[in-house]
């Protein structure tokens, strides 16, 4: 639980390499709600088994009643403590197949699970999305990311994945964007960053907030890939920003829709590389009925945004909820299950 970017990245490397399983936990946003995120944080640390919680010395001092509801968790440690140590790393043996690190997933529709993803899920994960779906060219491109390293597009996207390809990447704390978001795009412009994600409402955020005369000097001709996933993506949400962002350089067909799950790593699927936001209108009757039938342009309709195709040596495709067996794929434009398989899956 380290709130502090730098701290984060070096401890969950150093405990890889020390060949202990991290597990992310986000840190508490206050005092305010603290009984909930006590009770978050110990449902996490009793699924995952934890024997230690490292952290900062402010976040230490809230968390003094776990240990005694936990009965695993052996320690409660500070990270300043632990830059004072000098003893000799004995790195373990790694292999593909072993587990990286548990991601714990938002509970948004019922409480956290813990999601075992390997190193052999990262390989692959990592080989798709910065491969061919970024097509990113090593140490040459360059990433800001202000996304909270305990999610996954955050950690994987924005830590594990520019590793392979010796990017460097600018972090901004996330309530810095929150708070200003034009520093995300500011700080885009002063690096010459390439590529940057967000969610949707990341892009609302700057098209309401950021006032013109803030822009004012930034350039973001340099962005090439300006990814949005973990949330439904508008239409309406992303030409606004690229609307309001145009005189400053921000060309359109940047925008990269994305889908992924923390089920599958990270990334299930990029739109292709410069085309931008591409959309099916569909009646949106129909769609609740379980078709996406298209309308005419003089005709109201819900815009749904194209997310791209599978990544090779992946497969998705779409059946009936009562199809145990995936015998039978649905036809093109019914509504359905989808269904994922390939070496990003995780095994539990």
């Amino acid at each position: 639980i380290l709130p502090d970017n730098q701290d984060f990245v070096f401890a969950f490397r150093g405990a890889l390499r020390a060949g202990i399983i991290p597990v992310p936990i986000y840190p508490p946003a206050g005092l305010r709600k603290l009984g909930g995120y006590l009770d978050n944080t110990l449902h996490v640390v009793r699924k995952s088994g934890a024997k230690i919680i490292l952290t900062d010395d402010d976040v230490k001092l809230l968390l003094g009643t776990l240990r005694a509801k936990a009965p695993e968790l052996q320690d409660i440690v500070s990270v300043a403590s632990l830059r004072k140590l000098r003893e000799p790393l004995t790195p373990a043996k790694v292999l593909l197949e072993d587990t990286c690190f548990l991601q714990f997933t938002s509970g948004s529709t019922s409480a956290p699970k813990g999601v075992v993803v390997s190193h052999g899920n990262i390989a692959a994960n990592v080989h798709a999305f910065m491969n061919a779906g970024l097509k990113v060219e090593d140490g040459v491109d360059s990433g800001v990311s202000w996304l909270p390293l305990y999610h996954d597009m955050g950690l994987i996207g924005f830590v594990l994945g520019p590793l392979y390809h010796r990017n460097t990447i600018t972090f901004l704390p996330p309530l810095v964007f929150l708070k200003r978001p034009v520093r995300w795009l500011e700080t885009i412009s002063r690096h010459r960053a390439s590529i940057s994600f967000g969610p949707n409402f990341a892009y609302a955020l700057c098209t309401k907030r950021v006032r013109e005369k803030d822009l004012a000097g930034l350039d973001l001709s340099c962005w090439r890939a300006a990814g949005c996933g973990a949330e439904p993506i508008r239409a309406r949400t992303l030409n606004d920003f690229a609307d309001k962002m145009a005189p400053y350089g921000f060309n359109p067909r940047a925008f990269v829709p994305c889908y992924g799950m923390a089920e599958a790593t990270l990334a299930i699927s990029f739109d292709a590389l410069g085309e931008g936001v591409r959309s099916d209108r569909v009646d949106s009757d129909e769609l609740a009925a379980g078709r996406a039938v298209v309308v005419p342009e003089d005709k109201p309709g819900l815009e749904v945004v194209c997310c791209g195709k599978t990544f090779e040596d992946h497969q998705v495709g779409v059946f009936a909820e009562d199809d145990a067996d995936s015998a039978k794929p649905l036809d093109d434009r019914v509504i359905g299950e989808l269904r994922i398989r390939g070496p990003s899956v995780t095994e539990g």
